[in-house]
């Protein structure tokens, strides 16, 4: 085949196309070469990265002589380990010296090839990997059944695509690399994938069952291991074991013993104090300053010991200078970890090391880089403040530690030390270990539950909006789309404390009271409508009383959540436009489907608890009232601009920059979103009348249209002596205070100081750190290969199992489609339907592929699809087109 005559019906990904029934062409020996390019369409050769040759460029190219199927314009010089890279990584490209290629090299770089001359390349590869004096370019291209293919098994494979030129994405025979079947012999015991029907004849059951296609790679975190997480968790008490360990050269045989040992410890722990508790642990691992900005690394909490084992054993045990490291910086990372938030939970620190931190307050040796530090002390009590039941065990390897253990033990009441050998490293940890949790259960932690219960919690994913101002669709449907999209639901343990809270929190229509829900590790605040607690404690409380409230509290979620939502982003266009303001954020909604009722009701909403000790501060409220002194009225405008009108958010009120409790106006025929706050078209009218008559500077830097009411109020005021503008230059919340910034966590709820005006993504540290560690799973319903982080969802509580687009179809929760065939599921994004006298018939991408290749017994034409085969004559390649040929 002629692929330049073809260039319309090539494929842009080439081999790295993931569309499992794609029919473009696929050759790879347009691997490297920009597609787009020769159809015309990309017109950025600077930034493309790919070889922009024109068609003639590329005939000429074509004349040249491959090697094993590959052309030099296919191979990738900068020898990355991209796997989505569009270049070709053949074994022997590391022996090509790249330095010779670019004209710069001076021949001193031992084991490369030297040379610039295909030829000379072409020599060193045939020698290297000919299998039997062959090689692909010895084939006959016309033919794949010569001799030397029969006789040394080559024609198992797909002979054209040794030579570059197959044109199919899944073809009746293997796609093998020529360098990679050089060490398999006579290739008798292979397993290799080839297109074949999707049933086979099982003779034992004397039936047709189904034939997997293609092995499905090992997803990292299987159904059963998410689910001992999430039972451990539920359990109680639990526990949070922290290993802060010394990784510099000098601690080189005890992170070694560390590693070997932690599965048995907490094995060996567990049998000890005779519990079945709930044990995460994590490590953080610290050198010095001097060993560069990466110095402290950290494996957030995981329930599977052998995660830290993996973690401890691709460290890099290097560095130590001088003998003072960086301890400090290290109980840093580790306070900043998920700990638990439960404070009946126990927390216990294993500090690991042989040398003493930095300042001269903690040791008597002669050198140190920095020593006036002296905060070791106040590191810690950030510990002891946060947990009654925290415990710090201190692993004495040399003496010139003595003298920072002395301040430690001056601070941490619960506090233990030993001496020990390797030999006793194991022993002492489970020692110390039971110890702990042995005094932590005498301990009274001051906290009494007026109600705990197992429930189902439902909660969203982050909600971006789509970045443009959506002209032609009605927000709230795209809205409702986002949440089947992003919705995850899963059990928790919810403890609900006694009603403690103060008054001015409480609001005019509902109750507060502060929980702490067990599984997101999140404290919470529960509200419910005052007329269901009257009633539910006079007993008057009825089923109708119920209903309504189920939808109250429905829409209470709804409209956290829009308001999140377009805070998110306000934010981001704020951020785009480089405007100065203060970021604003709202709580996390959740809603708990209670095992038993808490007054009177199981459907509860809550919000994560805004942790911050400031007075609650009410900035607007749904009418008329707005604070003179901070006038965040602007993101309110905003939200009425970007709902394309159709509704705004009002009674901005919370602690600092993050907020609570909206109301939302809108005229949307939609029950889900009618409360008695409420007022539609008047609440509008009487916002850009009352609290936003005039246009502030961020409205007219973020291009917010004035409305009528606005227009005919800043005439008014025009015409009035004496009457200040509300005309205000200063950037957009700049009254509130620098130092009570705060961002939430989208992901974990955490709070955390806002320190840069910039830094409005919506993720902690922590959490955006581990959602950039990305692996390469296969979608178990549609065998895709995706990209995911393993450990920001594990957090999320995500079972890892469908990509993105299998999530989004609902392929594993609806109703389940079933390949006519082999009867297995089929994906919804690859479902197939053939109609045959008008009945529409489904199967699955690999039956119809292969009915692609059915043949007429007779006159070997293809496969009409206009007759429906058993399954005997689909299995057997058994077609007759009707014809009389034989």
């Amino acid at each position: 085949m002629n692929f330049c005559e073809e260039i319309e019906n090539l494929c842009h990904e080439l081999e790295k196309c993931q569309i499992q029934n794609c029919e473009r062409l696929h050759p790879r020996i347009f691997s490297g070469v920009c597609i787009g390019n020769l159809k015309n369409i990309c017109q950025q050769s600077e930034y493309c990265g790919l070889h922009h040759f024109s068609q003639e460029e590329l005939e000429e190219e074509f004349t040249k002589q491959p090697i094993n199927g590959i052309y030099k314009h296919n191979l990738c010089y900068k020898k990355c380990n991209n796997y989505n890279c569009k270049y070709l990584h053949p074994p022997w490209l590391e022996y090509i010296c790249v330095d010779c290629e670019n004209k710069n090299c001076d021949k001193t770089k031992l084991g490369l090839w030297h040379t610039t001359k295909w030829a000379d390349i072409k020599k060193k590869v045939y020698e290297k990997y000919n299998i039997n004096k062959l090689n692909p370019e010895k084939f006959d291209t016309d033919g794949d059944c010569s001799y030397e293919v029969q006789k040394y098994n080559f024609d198992k494979y797909c002979i054209n695509y040794f030579q570059g030129i197959c044109p199919h994405h899944r073809c009746q025979k293997p796609h093998k690399n020529w360098e990679d079947i050089k060490d398999i012999g006579e290739f008798q015991n292979l397993e290799d994938q080839v297109i074949k029907p999707c049933i086979k004849y099982d003779e034992n059951k004397n039936k047709y069952v189904s034939q997997p296609q293609t092995l499905k790679c090992a997803v990292f975190m299987q159904k059963n291991s998410l689910q001992l997480m999430i039972n451990q968790i539920q359990q109680r008490p639990q526990a949070d074991i922290i290993f802060i360990l010394d990784c510099t050269r000098s601690m080189d045989k005890w992170i070694e013993v560390s590693k070997k040992s932690i599965s048995s410890i907490i094995a060996e722990f567990k049998k000890k104090v005779q519990i079945n508790a709930a044990i995460r642990m994590a490590a953080v691992c610290y050198k010095d300053f001097s060993d560069g900005p990466n110095h402290i690394q950290y494996h957030n909490f995981t329930v599977r010991p052998e995660e830290i084992e993996k973690f401890l054993g691709n460290l890099k045990i290097e560095g130590g200078d001088d003998i003072p490291e960086d301890l400090q910086g290290a109980l840093d990372v580790a306070y900043k970890l998920k700990i638990c938030k439960d404070p009946a939970s126990l927390l216990q620190i294993f500090i690991i090391t042989d040398g003493p931190c930095h300042g001269r307050k903690y040791h008597n040796l002669a050198y140190d880089q920095k020593p006036d530090v002296q905060d070791l002390e106040e590191k810690l009590q950030k510990f002891v403040d946060l947990k009654q039941r925290f415990f710090l065990s201190f692993l004495q390897i040399h003496e010139q530690t003595q003298k920072m253990e002395k301040v430690i033990q001056s601070v941490v009441k619960n506090y233990q030390s030993a001496k020990i050998a390797d030999k006793q490293f194991s022993d002492y940890i489970v020692f110390s270990l039971a110890s702990t949790y042995n005094k932590s259960l005498s301990m009274n932690v001051n906290k009494e539950y007026e109600h705990v219960c197992s429930a189902q919690y439902t909660k969203q994913k982050d909600m971006p909006y789509m970045y443009n101002n959506r002209k032609n669709e009605n927000y709230y449907d795209f809205f409702l789309s986002q949440i089947q999209k992003t919705q995850k639901t899963g059990q928790t343990l919810v403890f609900i404390e006694n009603n403690q809270l103060q008054v001015n929190q409480q609001g005019e229509q509902q109750e507060v009271f502060k929980g702490f829900d067990q599984k997101n590790n999140v404290h919470i605040i529960i509200k419910i409508q005052k007329s269901i607690i009257k009633k539910f404690n006079s007993k008057t409380l009825t089923a109708d009383d119920i209903d309504e409230t189920n939808k109250i509290t429905e829409t209470k979620y709804k409209q956290q959540l829009i308001a999140k939502q377009l805070s998110h982003h306000f934010n981001f266009c704020c951020n785009r436009s480089n405007i100065q303001f203060t970021p604003l954020y709202y709580a996390t909604p959740y809603l708990y489907l209670l095992e038993k009722p808490f007054k009177g009701v199981k459907l509860i909403y809550a919000e994560s608890y805004i942790d911050i000790d400031l007075p609650w501060k009410k900035y607007t409220n749904n009418t008329e009232y707005r604070d003179e002194c901070i006038d965040l009225t602007a993101f309110s405008h905003f939200s009425f601009q970007y709902t394309n009108c159709q509704m705004i958010i009002t009674d901005l009120q919370g602690k600092s920059n993050i907020l609570s409790d909206p109301a939302i106006h809108t005229s949307i025929q939609n029950q889900n979103l009618t409360d008695s706050t409420n007022l539609k078209d008047d609440g509008c009218r009487r916002f850009f009348l009352n609290q936003h008559p005039e246009c502030l500077t961020i409205c007219r830097q973020l291009q917010l249209i004035p409305t009528e009411i606005q227009q005919k109020s800043s005439e008014s005021i025009v015409n009035q002596q004496n009457v200040p503008s509300q005309q205000v230059d200063a950037y957009f919340g700049n009254k509130i205070s620098s130092d009570n910034r705060f961002k939430v966590c989208s992901n974990c709820n955490v709070l955390e100081k806002l320190e840069q005006k910039s830094d409005t993504f919506e993720l902690c540290d922590s959490c955006k750190k581990e959602s950039q560690n990305k692996d390469t799973v296969n979608c178990q319903c549609c065998n895709v290969t995706f990209e995911i982080s393993l450990n920001f969802e594990q957090i999320f509580g995500t079972v890892v199992q469908y990509c993105q687009e299998c999530q989004n179809k609902q392929c594993h929760t609806t109703v389940e489609k079933k390949c006519y065939y082999c009867s297995k599921r089929i994906c919804l994004q690859t479902i197939k339907e053939i109609v045959i006298n008008g009945k529409r018939i489904e199967i699955c991408a690999d039956a119809h592929y292969f009915l692609r290749q059915v043949k007429c017994k007779n006159c070997h034409s293809n496969y009409n699809f206009e007759q429906l085969l058993s399954q005997e004559d689909y299995y057997r390649n058994n077609y007759h087109c009707g014809c009389k040929n034989k």
